[in-house]
């Protein structure tokens, strides 16, 4: 994809590649009842592994992390190293595409922000096979928030994300794939601009001064700039948000 070079760029050194935070992680992981003392997890689209190292500190078990940017990959077994949880975090560079597990493997299916790129209905698809029957699925998505959402926004999400749905929208696709919801919330406007924005709009500042002749660079880093200045003028009307389910047959 064009300019993709740049786009992981931007990421480099960033605690997370999406909005997102450990109080989140924690609080959808605390609507999991009945767990194994060990669970085996899956995090599909991992990124830089926040979240996974979180969930080996608070779940005891093991985190299968994946992503098909090695540099995200690397940065994660870094941290888990610094974290006393490497042990526990297991890496493996393979696209959510391409995926080879056989069903039913995992305790836990765990996605902050991913399955979008397949689809939400095919991303849930995908859990629903992965995980072990009585299992749990925890993702985050890309949601409406207002009713009637300004038109520069909706532009945006035309191009960027056109199958966006608001909550209710998601939760009938939830049901409709035959999970049974456990919880469900939004995740605060911190997650956003504390632990994405705020760092990668550092990030920016220092890639549009080192690639000021390129165009094809500044491009893409004003295309994010955008983002960024969209959330702080309509951060009431979409959001990211958690849906908390379990597989019951």
């Amino acid at each position: 994809m064009e300019g993709m070079e740049y786009f992981y760029e931007m990421f480099e050194g960033l605690p997370r590649a999406g909005p997102g935070d450990n109080a989140s992680t924690r609080r959808a992981f605390g609507a999991m009842k009945n767990l194994p003392p060990r669970p085996l997890i899956l995090d599909i689209g991992c990124g830089p592994g926040m979240q996974s190292i979180e969930l080996a500190k608070i779940s005891g078990g093991r985190v299968m992390a994946i992503d098909n940017h090695q540099p995200f990959l690397d940065a994660l077994e870094t941290e888990a190293k610094k974290q006393g949880v490497d042990d526990r975090i297991e890496t493996k560079n393979v696209s959510m595409l391409d995926l080879e597990f056989k069903d039913e493997t995992f305790d836990i299916v765990w996605s902050e922000g991913a399955l979008y790129i397949m689809g939400f209905p095919r991303g849930l698809r995908l859990c629903r096979q992965l995980v072990k029957k009585s299992g749990y699925v925890a993702v985050t998505e890309a949601v409406l928030l207002s009713p009637h959402p300004p038109a520069p926004l909706m532009e945006f999400w035309e191009k960027e994300y056109p199958d966006i749905k608001d909550v209710q929208g998601n939760l009938a696709m939830i049901e409709q794939e035959g999970f049974s919801l456990q919880s469900h919330f939004t995740l605060p406007a911190a997650s956003w601009l504390d632990h994405f924005y705020t760092p990668l709009q550092r990030r920016l500042a220092v890639l549009t001064e080192k690639y000021r002749d390129n165009e094809e660079g500044l491009n893409v880093f004003r295309s994010a700039q955008k983002e960024i200045d969209l959330f702080e003028r309509y951060s009431d009307c979409y959001g990211y948000h958690f849906f908390i389910m379990r597989k019951d047959r």
